[in-house]
């Protein structure tokens, strides 16, 4: 739950009021902060939604795993997705770093990707070490997902998440 919270508030909180500061003298712009909660809200929602629909997929597939333990398990994949957050923020604030030089560039893609690939490594993982799927089971798990994952971005970039946190 810390992870969760720590990666919500960094993301919807943290973030805008870093780049406000860091441009306020620069461009006319203002902290808008029911937008911030809103967000705020919408990031914790879309962490229980992804959480309950595992828990309810993990209980058709007649999977002993109860809801606190789909939820704290779930928490732990934002690891990537707060140094995402962090890494994005940086590039915001200090664009300069991602232009400067090719390496400079291929390190910061790189991390870029490995984060995403890290998130997908532990998805499997879940799917196939805590809740003992099959293949099959797998594959239907991923579909819905898909379509779950999908759908809550779009909700997510819709009230002004950048990095979507899922």
């Amino acid at each position: 739950m810390i992870i969760v919270l720590s990666t919500a508030i960094l993301e919807t909180i943290f973030a805008p009021i870093a780049y406000f500061c860091t441009y306020r003298n620069r461009y006319e712009i203002n902290l808008d902060i029911s937008s911030m909660f809103l967000r705020l809200v919408v990031v914790i929602i879309t962490w229980v939604v992804v959480c309950t629909v595992f828990w309810l997929l993990s209980k058709y597939f007649h999977k002993k795993i109860s809801f606190r333990q789909t939820a704290s398990i779930w928490g732990l994949s934002y690891i990537p997705n707060f140094l995402c957050i962090i890494l994005y923020n940086i590039l915001l604030i200090k664009p300069k770093i991602y232009n400067g030089s090719g390496f400079s560039t291929f390190i910061i893609s790189s991390l870029f990707i490995m984060f995403l690939i890290w998130k997908a490594i532990y998805y499997f993982m879940y799917m196939r070490s805590v809740l003992n799927t099959t293949l099959r089971e797998i594959v239907i798990i991923t579909v819905v997902s898909a379509f779950l994952f999908i759908s809550l971005i779009m909700l997510e970039f819709m009230v002004g998440v950048q990095v979507p946190v899922l």
